[in-house]
């Protein structure tokens, strides 16, 4: 009778496929705390999709790179875009996974990281698959030759940056599994003579461009490899030429749309990279290829002594690889350059290789995340060298029993030291929370429990508002402003308002108080002081009741003045008739009686841009004019208005505030 009980290999790899996943969904919602810019960026571009908005799209100020990139041809509007343009630019694989994410999860962190997470735990299993294909039975022959796949599976799922990333909502995770099913299919169909396998893997290497930026290089482990083949075994490339060409036509046609989009806009393809090679501490300026040339010793660095110090990459300094890694991986080199005429080991050590590249041409090396590339080789190395070392304990008689206990014990010393450098030193950082955001999401979360009908205010500004907006669900449901100046967005008549105002704000904070005296000052919360306003607060208390329109676009709803020495202080109270299309520039004109312009202030509205504006929102402001010295005493027009500060076409007539009499 056949045992249908599963074979030990299966058993050990299905728990090794465990441990990954408990390493990377254990307390993942609570841990990195909070949600960092770059990764609740791409849950605003997973919600718009699931919302079926329309790309590209841009959610923070600071993106003006935008009008550069289609400053020789306008942006295509797409529902599905193949290339996501915001923050710098992103393969689009990573975010629609995280719209399906977001689907089951909700806005959450959990929905951001789960999709690295289940990223590098599936990469497990394909770095097994990957070296069953790669290592042909001989060259795996402890333990029934099953031994190296697991051992290279067990390397990855132990490996702390894969750990480390697979916890990070970024999407470098998710080259790692097309990238090891290329290696799979394709060397399953290099060994079988397969042209229908050798064009999965092409497929398979087409598709780990859609990832992240540093898999544009995996290609290069190909076609290198295939110079090598030329060199050593041209035969058996002509007998399987058509595989090979069935298998680049694949990779060109999964790619083309991705590669007809840089075609298009070249701008993306090489912004940035452009980027990421000139900035960071380790940047020689002018000197790219000194830069490059350094790099080689700083990852090499990074692998053994001294790794990456950026908080959300790496637990500080920590080096890729744990003491018992680095002397595996060192042996798996020594045993891949010494059979480097077997093709198999002459793949893995290019493919180790070649994913060095995107972190040695950066100028911040050694940067984990574009190391993130060389892990499962990193991995099948770890794998050669300990198998190296079983296999010479075996020749020993007196040693042979001893190869289970060094193989269990340098295993368990690799997963006790990343679990202890992950959620031991690293989760106690005490700037972590501030790495990545905590106070914002926490601010988001806050904001997000209010009805939707609330309409929501931060002060001050600031440039990085993903983690919020994120939190909210929705970016337009949150404005904001600067009140220092003594601006006051006093909100929409009719409906609640929540201020959340940063402790540093305290002349904003005291500005709406005085304006709004029967206000609300809540409990401070972390790093934000909640101001609330009830619904049927007046929203309109200057002096005298104005009605003005400006083309359709805003009216003016009241307005009072006083003076202050030589200056005349106007304060107005304006209100969105609908969304102002444009940011405009305000202004205060004082005229005599013969419409003489006397004295003047034009400026947009401080600290609150119109095209924020929201329909039925009441915006006060006050404008300092500086009189004249020597003017003389006379009744004065006062106006005001609104224009495009490109053109300084005015957006509609000025309004008359009527007479003023000064001196």
């Amino acid at each position: 009778m056949v045992s249908r009980r599963p074979s030990w290999p299966i058993v050990a790899l299905l728990l090794i496929i465990a441990l990954a996943a408990f390493l990377r969904f254990w307390r993942l919602d609570q841990l990195p705390p909070g949600l960092y810019h770059d990764e609740a960026y791409y849950g605003l571009d997973a919600l718009s999709l699931l919302r079926g908005e329309t790309f590209p799209r841009f959610y923070e100020g600071w993106e003006l790179y935008a009008n550069d990139a289609h400053a020789a041809r306008p942006a295509a509007p797409t529902r599905f875009p193949v290339f996501f343009e915001g923050n710098y630019g992103r393969e689009p694989l990573h975010v629609y996974l995280m719209a399906l994410s977001i689907r089951l999860f909700g806005n959450t962190p959990l929905a951001v990281r789960a999709v690295p997470a289940a990223a590098g735990t599936l990469a497990v299993l394909t770095t097994w698959l990957a070296a069953r294909a790669l290592f042909p039975p001989d060259e795996r022959r402890p333990f029934g030759g099953e031994l190296l796949p697991l051992l290279a599976a067990f390397s990855l799922a132990v490996l702390y940056p894969a750990l480390h990333f697979s916890r990070f909502g970024i999407r470098a995770m998710t080259l790692l599994p097309p990238m090891t099913l290329a290696v799979w299919a394709f060397w399953r169909g290099w060994r079988q003579g397969s042209a229908g396998w050798l064009g999965l893997g092409g497929l398979f290497v087409g598709l780990s461009l859609y990832t992240f930026a540093a898999g544009r290089l995996f290609p290069l482990v190909f076609i290198l490899f295939g110079g090598y083949l030329l060199l050593t075994d041209a035969a058996s490339v002509r007998a399987r030429w058509r595989g090979l060409a069935a298998a680049t036509a694949v990779a060109l046609l999964t790619a083309a749309p991705l590669l007809l989009y840089f075609i298009r806009y070249p701008y993306f393809f090489v912004f940035r990279m452009a980027y990421v090679a000139n900035r960071g501490q380790g940047a020689v300026e002018g000197a790219p290829a000194l830069t490059w040339l350094l790099n080689v010793g700083r990852v090499i660095g990074g692998f053994f002594w001294r790794g990456e110090t950026h908080l959300r990459h790496n637990l500080p300094g920590r080096p890729f690889l744990d003491p018992a890694q680095a002397v595996l991986l060192i042996a798996g080199v020594a045993r891949g350059l010494r059979r480097w005429r077997r093709p198999e080991y002459a793949f893995t050590l290019l493919w180790f290789g070649v994913m060095t590249l995107p972190s040695i041409l950066s100028g911040d090396a050694p940067h984990f995340g574009r190391l993130i590339g060389a892990a499962p080789a990193a991995a099948l190395l770890i794998a050669i060298g300990l198998t190296w070392l079983v296999e010479r304990l075996g020749r020993a008689a007196l040693l042979r029993w001893a190869a289970p206990a060094v193989v269990i014990g340098l295993c368990g010393l690799s997963l006790t030291l990343t679990a202890r450098d992950y959620f031991g030193r690293y989760a106690a950082l005490p700037d972590l929370a501030r790495d990545f955001y905590r106070a914002d999401w926490e601010l988001g979360r806050f904001a997000a429990a209010r009805p939707p009908e609330t309409t929501l205010y931060l002060s001050p500004s600031q440039e990085e508002m993903a983690t919020i907006y994120f939190a909210l669900g929705d970016p337009d449901r949150l404005r904001s402003f600067n009140g220092e100046a003594g601006l006051i967005v006093a909100g929409i008549p009719g409906r609640p308002a929540l201020y959340l105002i940063r402790p540093a704000a305290e002349s904003t904070l005291a500005g709406l108080q005085a304006y709004f005296p029967e206000g609300t000052t809540g409990a401070p919360g972390d790093d934000f002081i909640p101001f609330e306003l009830a619904a049927n607060a007046p929203r309109m208390r200057l002096a005298n009741v104005a009605v003005a329109e400006f083309g359709g676009v805003m009216r003016l709803a009241g307005y009072e003045t006083a003076r202050e020495g030589d200056n005349l202080l106007v304060s107005l109270a304006w209100e969105a008739s609908s969304a102002p299309p444009q940011d405009y520039t305000a202004f205060v004109h004082v005229l005599d009686a013969a419409g003489t312009l006397i004295a003047q202030t034009d400026r947009p509205p401080g600290g609150y841009p119109t095209s924020d504006w929201r329909p039925g929102e009441i915006v006060i402001d006050r404008f300092v004019v500086e009189l004249p010295a020597g003017l003389a005493p006379d009744a004065y027009r006062l106006q005001t208005g609104f224009y495009d500060p490109a053109t300084v076409a005015r957006l509609g007539d000025a309004a008359e505030l009527g007479e003023v009499h000064l001196p």
